[in-house]
């Protein structure tokens, strides 16, 4: 992001970021319940088994041929429909719904996890918002419980002096040498993050570029990390930050750096190194995707939970201001290149994680979800490989256990068609549970007016 787009963004951010709605619905409440005639896609074997879909307490207790005489549960027929593993987003920020010109949509934790869970998202990673206010809801959302995604967060970024994040006008964790950051890791450590994040970036945007933390602040920041229990995402400009960063440790990193081609070896490093790619190939491209085809604009699930005045915004192309046109131009850039790097990332077996950076322009809360699994699908991921990574492989990371095998947690999605066949069918959601639970999902769709 240049200099020019986030100093336009930061104002409105800044005072986003510290509204937040204090009012929980009710929590949905685990039941016992059959789902019969479910076809049931296993994203981490690639299993289709046709049967009944037992769970008890919250938890898939089993997968049989007929619903037990003894079940006393509520029963559902789904049809034939496909039940699969709801939805995660490894890469959000919760404020709100940036806005191409005129004035954003705020939403704060508990009205973007609502957005998220409408649109079959059950779980989101905040990636930057003021520390204590998102902490602090998180750990309420654990004690209290609330009809929305569940939301996972990192806090702060851990950035440079003047550093990516910085701009925002938002306190973050500044760290310039190794012994701060050592210090400041464990001292966020006391309020039990569930990442850490931290900006590795060395990218030049235009003529502009952000300082940045050197090799050896990043090595400690992962270290002391690990020694804390606690998983590091790093956000990278360039393939060397990205090769650098897996060398380092890091869990996972964040976006794809490009225009330049991805050197040859990196797919192979980062694969043995199990550094997981979180590719936000929506925040890359999809301005970009709407200034030439806004037609996805008016698709049901998205006019359902963001603002019309949102909308027009977005579909008024030739209103953009020149900072927007400048966002516009560099995507283009991107799109070929990021789908090949992805490809190429994907197919030497690195681990895949669906993030979308919704809260930045062009990236919107749940609905991105779906748009980021279309474009891995259009980079050269298998439809199996897609969901995994928004499925199975984002609860694997996240230490969670939804799933649709015995045992894991019963937070699902039953859709009308199947994704292996498209993934585009993700959008055909019949159905979410959450927990057990049905969601109701009428409660979750519209957002205040503007």
């Amino acid at each position: 992001m240049t200099a020019r787009i986030t100093q336009r963004l930061a104002t409105t951010a800044a005072v986003a970021l510290l509204g937040v709605a204090t009012l929980f619905p009710s929590p949905v409440a685990a039941q016992d319940l059959a789902l019969a005639d479910a076809v049931i896609l296993n994203p981490a074997d690639e299993s289709v088994r046709r049967g009944v879909l037992l769970i008890e307490a919250g938890r898939i207790s089993d997968v049989v041929t007929h619903i037990p005489p003894e079940f006393a549960g509520r029963i559902l027929d789904v049809e034939g429909r496909f039940v699969v593993p709801a939805l995660a987003d490894l890469h959000i920020h919760s404020w709100g719904h940036a806005s191409p010109g005129g004035t954003p949509q705020l939403l704060g934790p508990e009205r973007a996890a609502r957005a998220a869970l409408y649109n079959g998202v059950a779980f989101i990673l905040d990636l930057f918002s003021p520390e204590q206010m998102i902490l602090e809801f998180r750990d309420r959302q654990r004690d209290e419980g609330a009809q929305g995604a569940v939301l996972l967060a990192a806090g702060p970024c851990f950035t440079a002096t003047n550093g990516h994040c910085s701009q925002f006008g938002t306190p973050t964790r500044i760290v310039d040498t190794p012994d701060e950051a050592r210090h400041e890791v464990a001292d966020l450590a006391a309020s039990a993050p569930d990442v850490v994040k931290v900006v590795y970036d060395h990218q030049v945007y235009g003529d502009f570029s952000l300082p940045t933390i050197d090799l050896p602040t990043l090595g400690a920041l992962i270290e002391t990390a690990r020694e804390h229990g606690l998983k590091t995402i790093v956000h990278v400009g360039t393939w060397q930050d990205m090769r650098e960063a897996a060398a380092a440790g890091a869990d996972a990193v964040t976006h794809t750096p490009s225009p330049a081609a991805i050197p040859s070896d990196l797919a192979e490093e980062l694969a043995q190194a199990v550094t997981s790619h979180i590719p936000t190939l929506v925040w890359h491209g999809d301005l970009a995707r709407l200034a030439d085809e806004s037609s996805f604009l008016e698709d049901p699930l998205l006019v359902e939970t963001i603002s019309s005045g949102l909308l027009e915004a977005y579909r008024d192309a030739d209103g953009w201001p020149p900072w927007v046109s400048e966002l516009v131009t560099r995507q283009r850039t991107l799109l070929r290149p990021n789908r090949e790097a992805v490809r190429a990332l994907a197919h030497a077996g690195v681990p895949m994680l669906t993030g979308t950076d919704a809260g930045n322009i062009g990236a919107f809360h749940g609905y991105s979800v779906h748009r980021e699994l279309q474009l891995l699908v259009g980079a050269g991921l298998s439809e199996w490989s897609a969901l995994r990574s928004a499925t199975t492989n984002a609860a694997r990371f996240l230490d969670r256990d939804w799933g649709v095998a015995p045992g894991d947690e019963a937070t699902l999605l039953v859709l009308d068609a199947s994704p292996i066949e498209s993934i585009l069918n993700t959008k055909q959601i019949h159905l979410v549970i959450q927990r057990g639970a049905a969601v109701d999902r009428e409660s979750l769709r519209n957002q205040p007016p503007d």
